[in-house]
């Protein structure tokens, strides 16, 4: 294989991305460093204040972008976004999806209310886009599919049951949707970041320094993970160079789910 063959398997011209969490820190990367590699990105999310500020970067780089709001709940919403996508575009070729939210109370705690609120956010809404989208590609037969799962997915620890849980949950149904949806050539896969330095847990380890220091020894690399750790693993999935990589999970973690 040629040098300009290796170098054009990453490329993303014509793609249409959508990026769900698109105005969280880890999506919002991801989707930059998808628009580098010429993907047309459309941003999802439940912020209106954070979908404008995003849109506003992108297009000051001169990268193209069109944004959605709306409820990762709302089934008929969800619908609404992918049909409009296609009937502006034609297709849908990637999706990446980073929503999540979580809580950090003992089990025993833990109200019915808020269980569910992470699992309906982290694993059945996901599993709704999923469908939505997923119905697209298979009609197309074609698509990637990346869903940001975490490390807590694999590496448990107190207070987070409801958080890992769903991740772990989310986790099964890449595998199984990878297997699923192989003859449309869909590729479904993850990436597993670590704990990172993101509005995500900002406020918690601003409150816990000494947890956020003791999560910081745990990782052989002696530091949390930055937003730029994960896109070139987005990218990557995205891209032609993964068209034969299927149910995988790449971890992020400078080893910590190894040790």
């Amino acid at each position: 294989m040629t040098a300009d063959a290796l170098k054009n398997m990453f490329c993303l011209d014509g793609k249409v991305a959508l990026i769900a969490g698109g105005g969280g820190d880890i999506g919002a990367a991801c989707a930059k460093a998808m628009a580098s590699y010429g993907a047309h990105i459309v941003l999802f999310d439940a912020s209106q204040e954070r979908l404008a500020a995003q849109k506003q970067e992108m297009e000051a780089c001169e990268f193209e972008v069109e944004t959605f709001w709306g409820d990762l709940l709302d089934e008929d919403f969800l619908e609404r976004m992918i049909q409009t996508i296609i009937s502006r575009h034609g297709r849908l070729d990637i999706l990446l999806n980073s929503i999540a939210v979580t809580n950090r109370k003992p089990f025993l705690e833990m109200s019915r209310q808020e269980w569910e609120t992470v699992i309906n956010v982290n694993l059945n809404g996901a599993a709704m886009l999923l469908r939505a989208a997923g119905a697209q590609m298979c009609r197309q037969k074609s698509g990637k599919v990346i869903e940001v799962l975490s490390t807590g997915a694999y590496r448990f620890g107190a207070n987070f049951t409801a958080y890992s849980a769903s991740k772990a949950g989310l986790s099964a149904l890449v595998k199984g949707l990878a297997i699923e949806w192989a003859p449309c050539n869909v590729q479904v896969n993850g990436i597993a970041p670590t704990a990172t330095e993101t509005n995500f847990t900002k406020d918690y380890y601003a409150q816990n320094p000494e947890k956020k220091e003791a999560v910081i020894r745990n990782h052989p690399y002696g530091r949390l993970g930055k937003v730029d750790d994960y896109v070139g693993a987005a990218v990557y999935l995205a891209s032609s160079a993964a068209d034969f990589v299927n149910g995988a999970v790449i971890m992020i973690d400078s080893g910590k789910t190894v040790k």
